[in-house]
């Protein structure tokens, strides 16, 4: 009888070890290589309603690297134009550029205009040739225009005054250009005028046709755009020769 107990025992002892081991298998993930849950062949429509989407980081480490941290696009590009902030969205790219509003503006290259002289003083003038200041204003002078690569001084006087010769070339009337130069004003012809005649060609107001420093051929001088003069015709008054000691009245110019 005791020896039939103890059998007894030993035998629900190994059926209890039996019990243990078999819930240990039935509680094993199916990752930790034990036995597949008893629901796992559940059917894929209650799979689908119950089941949560696994995160792109499942199964790895907390510190593991995932496209989003490295920058890159999921198709496994990378984004070369954007820097990401530590801790910010992916798309949240530092942009190191000012705003628009902010930007500087460009800076200003261009020289500043000069100032306008003062107006022309004919006593104040410093001649390079024949001082006319004192000369009877009988011509009117209209108006100073340009035309097809010419300077015309539309003065009444053109047939006015007698004619005389220089070099053969029959001449009536010279006309003038005053310059402001070293805050003062400075007068010189710088053509000679036939007899009816009030255009000139426009590259004769120069150095090389004034002839007389500090606007000679050597200076180059030439008017510059936007720059102040004044304009006057007279009667022959570049050299010694003359014919009638009247000029006209000055017009102020602003070359183009």
């Amino acid at each position: 009888m005791v020896r039939l107990s103890e059998s007894w025992l030993l035998t629900l002892a190994l059926l209890a070890l039996l019990g243990c081991a078999e819930a240990e298998l039935v509680g094993a993930g199916p990752g930790d290589g034990g036995a597949v849950p008893a629901d796992a062949h559940r059917g894929a429509d209650q799979a689908g309603t119950d089941a949560t989407p696994p995160r792109p980081d499942a199964g790895r480490g907390s510190d593991a690297a995932t496209p989003f941290d490295l920058g890159l696009a999921l198709d496994g590009t990378s984004d070369a134009g954007s820097v990401l902030d530590a801790g910010s969205a992916p798309d949240q790219a530092v942009d190191a550029r000012p705003p628009p509003d902010l930007a500087p503006p460009p800076p200003d290259l261009a020289p500043p205009p000069a100032p306008d002289p003062p107006p022309l003083d004919l006593g104040a003038v410093r001649w390079l040739h024949t001082d006319v200041s004192g000369w009877r204003e009988a011509a009117r002078l209209e108006s100073v225009t340009f035309r097809r690569g010419e300077i015309c001084l539309n003065h009444d006087h053109a047939d006015a005054w007698a004619p005389g010769a220089i070099n053969g070339v029959v001449v009536a009337a010279n006309p003038w250009v005053f310059i402001f130069h070293e805050g003062r004003w400075w007068g010189a012809t710088w053509e000679w005028m036939r007899p009816g005649q009030t255009c000139k060609n426009v590259m004769s107001v120069a150095g090389d046709h004034i002839k007389r420093a500090p606007f000679d051929a050597a200076s180059g001088w030439r008017p510059r755009s936007g720059q102040v003069l004044y304009f006057m015709v007279s009667g022959l008054a570049r050299d010694a020769m003359r014919n009638a000691e009247e000029r006209s009245n000055v017009v102020r110019v602003e070359w183009p």
